[in-house]
């Protein structure tokens, strides 16, 4: 494995010593269910990355939230405690890279309240980089959350991680 620049050498051996994530390998995995959107979501990917993607996310400790895995190029997206699917990925090949074709979000409200299409690709490319390719991005801390609310508490309450965030700005909302 190469390693990467945005990744140390530390947590590249971690990311080789870890187990890959299958359907199996955590809990409950509920499939996604059919109340559901389409998110603006694009990306591409080098098959490196996409090797690294492959590897998922076993969560290891009550602070991880999300349980990830890769099964026939569909990206999987489960919150840990309940096993609810809130995204799924579908990727295709195309010129040597792994190209996100379609990517949906969980729009069942007795399962999950996000309703920011927007957000939620903002939010869907976060834990893509943080978690599964290493990098440290920030966080996008929506808009409706209040100015007395403690930084860094929304993030850890979505994603189990630390500092550092940065206000979220949808570019076609901010031109209205």
């Amino acid at each position: 494995m190469a390693v990467n620049s945005a990744v140390g050498i530390v947590e590249q051996v971690q990311i080789m010593e870890r187990n890959k994530a299958t359907r199996g390998s955590f809990g409950k995995a509920m499939p996604l269910p059919a109340s559901r959107a389409r998110l603006p979501f694009q990306r591409a990917f080098s098959q490196a990355e996409y090797d690294q993607i492959a590897w998922g996310l076993i969560p290891l400790q009550m602070e991880d939230k999300w349980f990830i895995f890769l099964e026939a190029d569909c990206l999987y997206f489960h919150r840990s405690w309940t096993g609810i699917c809130v995204y799924q990925v579908a990727f295709a090949t195309r010129d040597g890279a792994a190209v996100v074709t379609e990517a949906l979000v969980n729009r069942d409200r007795s399962q999950y309240r996000g309703a920011d299409d927007a957000y939620e690709a903002a939010l869907l490319a976060f834990l893509i980089d943080n978690f599964l390719l290493g990098r440290r991005t920030p966080f996008p801390k929506p808009k409706h959350l209040p100015a007395t609310a403690p930084a860094g508490l929304y993030q850890h309450h979505i994603s189990g991680s630390g500092y550092p965030e940065t206000e979220f700005r949808d570019s076609e909302n901010e031109r209205n």
